[in-house]
């Protein structure tokens, strides 16, 4: 908003640099200097009925995580907000467990399994902080904006765990495959599926991401996703709120066998400015 508006004052600067009669090399500088200026931030607005659009971002940075290191739903708040949006969480204390969304600043990407499920697999992360989905068994949980409204989105960081990134990498002898197999040819994947609902609770539209993929027949281009990479959203289009459900090759007699979680971080959408 700060950004659009002080767009105008740029300009109106930039006209009453223009007027004056100084010829001077100094104020041609000066004239230019403003001019990239202007079009450096109008180039992130743009018009629609009702009053300019600006691309908002939501991140995690001003979160403070419980013990240093992540925050799980275990203070029983049930949700946490950045922005405009809701994350949703659930935490059962009987087992000391949680699903839907929680959030992280661990970037350990050396310790494999379920102990390291709070890690994202980018060494370049620092101290970052970022939220994480793991999904209710049978169910969904959300990220949402205010109720009745909707919202144009536009992208999200994305990126595996590490406990993900390390069992498809190598395998679980307990329940999960190495992707590739023994010879490396099995053409295995693991996606992230995004998926968007009107403020009638309507699915409108989904979109895919995949987080592995080794279904090359080159094998140098299997990849595990292990930075930080923006996932296009843009054709879900307005929506009140969203979701991610997973689906991957390596699946057993109770579902999917690789971990189902994903890193996201920088959520974009477009928001009108009065």
């Amino acid at each position: 908003m700060f950004v659009c508006r002080m767009s105008y004052k740029l300009a109106n600067e930039f006209q009453k640099l223009h007027t004056k009669n100084d010829e001077s090399m100094k104020n041609v500088k000066i004239q230019l200097a403003v001019l990239l200026s202007i079009f450096v931030v109008l180039t992130s607005c743009r018009k629609e009925i009702g009053g300019l659009v600006e691309i908002t971002k939501a991140d995690f940075e001003l979160l403070a995580v419980g013990n240093g290191t992540y925050w799980n739903g275990s203070d029983k708040a049930g949700k946490f907000t950045s922005g405009d949006l809701t994350f949703e969480n659930n935490y059962n204390t009987l087992y000391g467990s949680w699903d839907g969304f929680a959030w992280s600043q661990k970037a350990d990407v050396t310790t494999a399994g379920f102990g390291n499920q709070y890690s994202v697999f980018d060494p370049s992360n620092g101290t970052n902080k970022f939220a994480i989905y793991y999904p209710p068994f049978g169910s969904d949980a959300f990220v949402s904006f205010p109720s009745g409204s909707e919202f144009t989105i536009k992208s999200v960081s994305v990126c595996n765990t590490t406990y993900t990134a390390l069992t498809i990498k190598n395998g679980d002898p307990s329940f999960a495959k190495k992707f590739g197999g023994v010879s490396g040819n099995d053409p295995d994947w693991f996606k992230v599926t995004a998926i968007g609902y009107n403020a009638a609770g309507v699915s409108l539209n989904s979109v895919d991401f995949y987080l592995a993929d080794y279904r090359s027949t080159d094998n140098t281009k299997d990849y595990i996703v292990n930075k930080w990479t923006t996932f296009d959203l843009s054709s879900l289009g307005k929506i009140n709120k969203l979701t991610f459900r997973f689906s991957s090759t390596d699946n057993g007699a109770w579902g999917m066998n690789t971990p189902a979680y994903v890193c996201l971080d920088n959520l974009k959408y477009e928001q009108v400015i009065k």
